[in-house]
Formats: C-alpha cells, structure tokens, sequence
C-alpha cells in the first residue's frame, strides 16, 4: 500500500537544529520548541491528508523540495526526523524504530515556489 503527503517548508536544515540546541547555554529550548512545532505541522500534513495506520514495515521516501541548491544535502535531510516522529505522533506510524522503517530513500529538486518535503510510504 502506498500513502502520501506534503508538508510545506523548507524544513529546517542540520545546522539550524545544532544552532538551536546550542542556544542559550546549550540548554537546548529552542531546539524544543523547533521540534515540537515541526513535527506537530508534519502529523497535522498527514492527518489531512487521510493517512491511515501502518503495522507492516515501511519504506520512507522522501523528495526534498528546495528554492535554491545553497544547503547541503546532508543540511536538507536533516529533517527527517521531523517527519517521522510527525508520523508516530499521527498514528500512521506504530513507532520508528528499524524494526517499523526499512528503508529511508532522499531526492532533492529545485522548486522556487514550492518548497517542502514529499513523503511517501511503502509498505
């Protein structure tokens, strides 16, 4: 079966997360607060989008729509982990672990007007 959504962005990169975790002491609130607020916005894309539970494992695939190529590869993909505690948090997910997700695919394309992260589940 397979399952899909959008969630608009651009998602926040590596060094935004490091940046944040950083922050005030190293204390890590902003980085909190980050996370919360992103993977709230990913379990709400999923939600709309009619998602429904998964037991068998999954493949994840994820194309990364960017407004420029001036972020590292590794930078974008970094939000990953946003969309997949998002799908935990929606309930399409039972968990995370590598025993639920196989496999996590990346692609990147220049879309200036859309930018965000399409997801796709394969199960």
């Amino acid at each position: 079966m397979r399952q899909a959504f959008f969630v608009p962005g651009p998602l926040p990169s590596m060094n935004e997360m490091i940046a944040a975790a950083k922050g005030y002491n190293g204390r890590g609130f902003a980085y909190a607060k980050m996370k919360q607020e992103w993977t709230t916005l990913v379990a709400q894309c999923a939600t709309a989008a009619n998602l429904t539970l998964v037991l068998n494992p999954v493949t994840i695939s994820c194309q990364w729509n960017e407004k420029h190529r001036r972020r590292d590869i590794d930078n974008v993909q970094a939000g990953v982990k946003f969309v997949l505690d998002g799908l935990v948090q929606a309930g399409v997910l039972v968990n995370d672990t590598q025993a639920k997700v196989w496999q996590l695919t990346h692609s990147i394309v220049l879309e200036k007007t859309h930018p965000g992260v399409w997801v796709e589940i394969d199960s």
